[in-house]
């Protein structure tokens, strides 16, 4: 006998057969010799596989409980199944009913696959919108002018003490191409 739980709710199932299957992936190109082999594979999804069936004292009772391993499995409901294998965090990955020659009064034969889930807990903080922000000034704002006709770094440099190759240095303009109508920093 063994029992699939969701919390304090639990399915009784009597297991015929418990399957456990671990696979990984490798990757199907040559690894240079030297290298990690864990750099070359992957870990697939541990699944188990269980046939067996489910017990009830009439049909109205079976229907209930193989109706709660359909819930779980449409809801993506994390379980913990304690049988030969014991194993938590499963989702139902497979479900199937067989009801052979009529059925049985008092059962059901199904199988099902579950999937180990690896659930972690994440640093992730989700962020609050508190509305709009305003720009935080930069931190050496400096002296901006519009640039008009006459203006070169000779005229800047007189007026604002600043020397000609920091003026260069900022605005990355050739010296007799100065762009009229953009902003310059002159300190």
């Amino acid at each position: 006998m063994a029992t699939l739980k969701k919390g304090n709710v639990g399915v009784e199932i009597f297991s015929e057969s418990e399957e456990e299957e671990i696979t990984n992936k490798v990757a199907q190109y040559p690894v240079q010799s030297g290298n990690n082999i864990t750099d070359h594979t992957q870990r697939e999804s541990l699944t188990w596989t269980f046939e067996g069936k489910i017990f009830g004292k009439n049909k109205a009772e079976i229907d209930r409980k193989y109706g709660q391993l359909v819930n779980w499995q449409h809801d993506g409901s994390l379980l913990t199944y304690t049988g030969a294998i014991r194993r938590s965090s499963m989702l139902i990955t497979n479900l199937h009913r067989t009801e052979d020659e009529g059925g049985f009064a008092n059962a059901i034969k199904f199988s099902m696959e579950l999937t180990h889930v690896e659930v972690v807990k994440s640093s992730f903080v989700k962020a609050v919108n508190v509305g709009p922000k305003k720009p935080s000034p930069p931190a050496n704002p400096g002296v901006w002018v519009t640039v008009r006709p006459g203006n070169t770094y000779w005229g800047w440099m007189m007026q604002y003490g600043t020397s000609i190759q920091q003026l260069r240095n900022w605005n990355h303009w050739p010296d007799r191409r100065i762009p009229i109508g953009v902003r310059a920093r002159v300190k």
